[in-house]
């Protein structure tokens, strides 16, 4: 959260002085105009033509923007690339019933957490 440091108009709305804000990080990542079917998963967003891995797209801000920005982000970044590619890798993950589509939406409230869902994970080795 950021706290105003002076009555600020903005888009209409005045904000006063003192008052906190806070980035809307979620609405961030579902602009239609800056990501194609944003609630749909693709992981080529974040590949270049070429294939090669794109860092720091500037509409993918899970680490806030500016002085206080996270410093751990180009760590966390990168282990979570490796990690995901090293589950993907090693494991075959389909869904444990295959007639029954897995349900995307998100259970209600402050976090995003997706629904309990089962899958299958195989060995690929």
């Amino acid at each position: 959260m950021r706290r105003v440091l002076q009555d600020t108009e903005y888009e209409g709305y005045t904000i006063k002085k003192g008052n906190l804000v806070l980035g809307n990080v979620y609405s961030a990542h579902n602009r239609p105009d800056k990501w194609s079917a944003p609630g749909e998963f693709h992981p080529e967003r974040f590949l270049s033509p070429t294939g090669e891995k794109i860092k720091n797209p500037p509409e993918f801000i899970p680490f806030h923007v500016g002085r206080r920005q996270c410093l751990g982000e180009s760590s966390a970044m990168d282990n979570l690339f490796l990690f995901t590619a090293s589950i993907f890798h090693n494991f075959q993950i389909s869904p444990f019933d295959k007639n029954k589509k897995l349900d995307l939406e998100p259970l209600p409230g402050l976090l995003r957490i997706p629904k309990p869902f089962s899958v299958r994970v195989r060995s690929r080795f």
